[in-house]
């Protein structure tokens, strides 16, 4: 009997350890369970918030170019808009014929208002009554001189602490603006007529920094320059020049191309831009 007792005491005692272990397997299972479904979820919102962050820069570069692309819209319907009012200004003619058949020219010449007389092409008109009239036309002579001179220069009175991939500079304070070519909103020149022009652009990088950048005539790039003081604890300064025949309506502008830090600008060296047109 007391074998029994001793027996059945061993065997319950077992199963107790038995129980606990298999609970402790048990626990380990599910903990890892849980583990490996959090990790899982938290992969899968990682993910969802990586394909959200890609979808809204993209969505941010799509506004950004559709924003360049109406300003030089709207820069062009400008300029069009002033050469159409020269246009109609110059086209104002009047001719004057006096009853000897002289021709009086009243023409604007770029130096002083000039009365010119032609006596070629006499005509003289008569009336029903067999009397004679004279036909007046007023000429008014466009200036040889109009959009010829164009000159700028600007620089930027601020820095700028990593602009972005595509940033269009901004330079804001204009020291010469001849033609009014140049807009120092968006930092866009403007051609008002056709010829060759020549840009420069300068570039100031701070401590440890660097700055890509680039002259774009029409969205396509004819100048690059690098100013790199990345490894060096000093300012560098950068410098490109552009020699490019434009027509009427056609913009520049220099954008950063790539940058890590400052581009600088201060009191006492200049971010610029300038540009004149070949006479």
């Amino acid at each position: 009997m007391l074998y029994a007792v001793v027996f059945v005491a061993c065997q319950e005692d077992f199963d107790f350890q038995f129980n606990k272990s298999e609970l402790s397997v048990l626990d380990n299972y599910v903990k890892k369970l849980v583990e490996k479904e959090v990790k899982a979820q938290m992969e899968e919102l990682k993910n969802g918030k990586k394909i959200q962050d890609e979808t809204i820069n993209a969505l941010k570069s799509q506004v950004r170019s559709e924003r360049q692309y109406r300003e030089e819209l709207e820069t062009r319907l400008k300029v069009l808009e002033g050469q159409r009012d020269c246009l109609q200004r110059s086209g104002a003619e009047t001719v004057e014929k006096d009853s000897e058949g002289k021709e009086t020219v009243l023409g604007e010449s770029t130096k002083d208002n000039a009365l010119v007389t032609s006596e070629n092409n006499t005509h003289q008109t008569r009336n029903h009554h067999g009397h004679s009239s004279s036909i007046k036309r007023f000429v008014t002579g466009q200036d040889t001189n109009a959009h010829s001179q164009v000159a700028f220069y600007a620089y930027m009175s601020h820095d700028l602490h990593s602009p972005s991939t595509g940033h269009v500079l901004v330079f804001d304070v204009v020291e010469t603006n001849v033609g009014s070519g140049y807009n120092h909103y968006n930092g866009v020149f403007t051609a008002p007529s056709q010829g060759p022009y020549v840009f420069s652009w300068t570039v100031v990088s701070w401590f440890n920094s660097y700055v890509y950048s680039e002259l774009r005539v029409n969205n396509r790039p004819l100048g690059k320059i690098i100013t790199n003081s990345q490894d060096i604890h000093d300012e560098h300064i950068g410098s490109g020049v552009v020699v490019a025949v434009l027509n009427p309506g056609d913009v520049v502008r220099v954008r950063v191309a790539g940058s890590s830090g400052t581009l600088a600008s201060t009191d006492r060296i200049y971010t610029s831009f300038a540009g004149w047109k070949l006479n």
